[in-house]
């Protein structure tokens, strides 16, 4: 063993405790902030004689043209405090004014700082120019080149220059011109978007107050100013035309025109007192005379539909009297062909009773003899009406009744021989027809029973009745079919085209649950799946993920489970919810995968590249309750890399400051 003098041991364990610290030790040099005595400081050594020489003339270039004094300082390192931090308190000590600016670089560091008062910054936007010009140079490490791009940075804000009196009249001239110009040009595109907005409100429905409201106000007032006008014109032409109508047709015939001029001009009435307002001294608000102008064009569109409704039924009430003689003779001939037809229906009618039972024959029995009265009223009021076309206009009342109802019983005699003379056709058909109505019938009312016989069949109670009246006419026209043929093949029809509406109707209320329970089942599946997924991801990361994603979370469970408990009443709703769960689960996924990134920079940037071997992976799954969640994730990382910045006054230079610094 080696044994030596008490010195000479202490000696080595000076050496030894020397070697074991000089590791933990800063290798560059902390500078505390300092009072500036030269426009350029270099004491990291970063810039040559030459690049010095270079900085100091851009600097001086800057207080020759903009009178502001840029200080440019250059350390190793900024002895633990941020590089804006270390700039104020710097700025401070150097009683620096509202025409001072400095830019400090930390070599060492890798970390600078601009800061410039708003009065020395002028025009300048100082951020643009830290970042686009200092800050890329720095990343080179060109020393220089970073402080000449901010000297030059800084001139480059508007400075005066003369202008002669000559150049100043021209100047005006040319802006006079150009503002003129515009003018005109603004007005003529005033006018063009007026008469374009005033062309598209005429093409809206003006009795829709929705689709008015996305009219612009000035093309509203317009079509307003229009609208009342023009109906107010219809009106008094309206009331002319009336009132020759009354002489000629008589009150009784008119009085639906009569009607709706009075409300036509009950309307206008109100459109007019809207307008009133409008024009009167008193202002109103743009949201009040909008809805006013809406009102006006509303009331006076409702005035003239009223017009319209009624101007189709008056034309051909006139045309009537102007075509009397012609229809009365057109009249006269049906009657003619009609009577010709009674002695062979009643004919007709004889021969179906020997053919079949008087049930079947009910509708059409007495069709005959109905025929005959009809034609006998309009007879008379034929006769009537050539007497009212003899007389002079004005004393023609009753002529519009008389040939309206000549027509209508005209009419209705027609159809009552006709049902005789269709009868035999349509009973023969009935009869050949109702072997396959009743076996079509038969497998609906077949099919029906299947359906009934499965579990969960929609409309199952309209389904049942259906059926069994189905089976009542099957039963009848067995039955009865012989004797009324018609009558059982009618009720049989329609007892089936019941049945059949109702089965296509169930069937595709079962395809659609179907098809419904199968998205069902496969976006709860989904769900499901994502859900349990993030859910173990969230279990084994516990220690990093934050309560945005627990929260996104719990909410698809939340999804999920009102999805299931939907499942029976209402599918469509139980597939939202499902597919919403898949979604909340899905944004909770990618909440947690930033939560999990970001702890482990976080753990690696405090404990470094290596990372402190397995301790990451605990803390990150929660097995270590450290400082991930507490500090550095929520907020305690990073810090000072780059961005804005603003301060209170330095040195009594007043004002605020812009630019601001960070890591490069």
């Amino acid at each position: 063993m080696f044994r030596g003098t008490p010195s000479l041991t202490l000696l080595l364990v000076a050496l030894l405790a020397a070697l074991l610290v000089a590791p933990l030790s800063p290798t560059a040099s902390a500078t505390p902030p300092q009072r500036l005595a030269n426009y350029v400081t270099d004491e990291a050594g970063a810039l040559s004689g030459a690049q010095l020489a270079e900085v100091q003339r851009a600097v001086d270039d800057l207080y020759s043209a903009r009178r502001v004094r840029l200080w440019v300082v250059y350390v190793e390192s900024f002895s633990g405090q941020t590089a804006q931090t270390w700039t104020q308190n710097t700025m401070r000590l150097s009683d620096f004014g509202g025409e001072d600016a400095l830019l400090a670089v930390a070599t060492g560091d890798r970390a600078y700082a601009l800061l410039v008062p708003d009065a020395a910054a002028g025009t300048v936007d100082v951020d643009t120019l830290r970042r686009n010009e200092v800050e890329p140079a720095l990343r080179a490490a060109n020393w220089s080149g970073a402080a000449v791009a901010a000297a030059e940075g800084l001139a480059q804000t508007g400075s005066g220059t003369g202008i002669s009196w000559v150049g100043m009249v021209a100047m005006l001239v040319v802006v006079g011109l150009a503002v003129l110009a515009l003018l005109l040009w603004r007005r003529r595109r005033a006018r063009t978007r007026r008469e374009a907005e005033y062309a598209a409100a005429q093409r809206v429905d003006p009795t829709d107050p929705g689709a008015l409201a996305t009219v612009p106000v000035e093309a509203l007032d317009e079509l307003s100013r229009s609208i009342v006008v023009e109906v107010d014109n219809a009106i008094r032409t309206s009331d002319n035309e009336l009132a020759l109508a009354v002489e000629e047709f008589g009150e009784r015939d008119t009085a639906p025109f009569t009607k709706a001029v009075a409300d036509a001009r009950t309307t206008l009435s109100q459109a007019f007192n809207v307008r009133q307002i409008l024009d009167d001294a008193v202002p109103e608000t743009p949201q009040q005379r909008r809805d006013l102008l809406v009102r006006v064009i509303v009331a006076a569109a409702k005035a003239d539909r009223e017009l319209d409704a009624q101007r189709e039924a008056f034309q051909r009430l006139r045309d009537l009297i102007i075509n009397a003689p012609s229809r009365l003779d057109a009249l006269t001939q049906q009657l003619v062909d009609l009577t010709a037809r009674l002695e062979p229906a009643e004919q007709t009618l004889t021969s179906l009773r020997a053919q079949f039972a008087e049930t079947a024959l009910t509708s059409i029995v007495g069709n005959v003899d109905l025929a005959r009265q009809r034609l006998e009223f309009a007879d008379q009021n034929i006769t009537n009406a050539r007497t009212l076309v003899a007389r002079p206009a004005g004393s023609q009342g009753g002529l519009v009744d008389a040939i309206r109802a000549a027509e209508s019983a005209l009419g209705q005699a027609r159809m009552t021989l006709d049902a005789v003379d269709s009868a035999a056709t349509d009973i023969t058909r009935a009869v050949a027809g109702l072997p396959d109505e009743i076996a079509d019938v038969q497998n609906g009312i077949r099919h029906a029973g299947e359906l009934l016989g499965q579990p969960s069949v929609p409309r199952a109670d309209e389904l049942r009745a259906a059926r069994d009246a189905a089976t009542a006419a099957v039963a009848t026209a067995q039955s009865e079919g012989g004797a009324d043929p018609l009558g059982a093949f009618t009720e049989l029809t329609q007892a089936d085209a019941d049945l059949d509406r109702l089965l296509e109707t169930v069937t595709e209320e079962r395809e659609t649950a179907e098809r419904l329970s199968r998205a069902f089942d496969q976006a709860l599946y989904t769900a499901q799946s994502r859900v349990r997924s993030v859910s173990d991801f969230i279990d084994t990361r516990r220690g990093s993920v934050g309560p945005e994603a627990r929260t996104r979370l719990s909410e698809a469970v939340r999804q999920l489970e009102a999805a299931q408990a939907k499942r029976g009443t209402n599918l469509p709703d139980a597939i939202a919810h499902a597919n919403g769960a898949a979604t909340l689960a899905g944004q909770a996924q990618t909440l947690a995968n930033v939560d999990v990134n970001n702890a482990q920079q976080a753990y690696v940037g405090r404990y470094g590249g290596g990372g402190g071997g397995g301790n990451t992976g605990a803390m990150i799954g929660g097995i270590i309750i450290g400082n991930i969640l507490s500090g550095a994730l929520r907020g305690g990382l990073g810090g000072g890399s780059g961005g804005g910045w603003s301060s209170t006054t330095f040195g009594g230079s007043g004002g605020g400051f812009s630019g601001g610094g960070g890591r490069f």
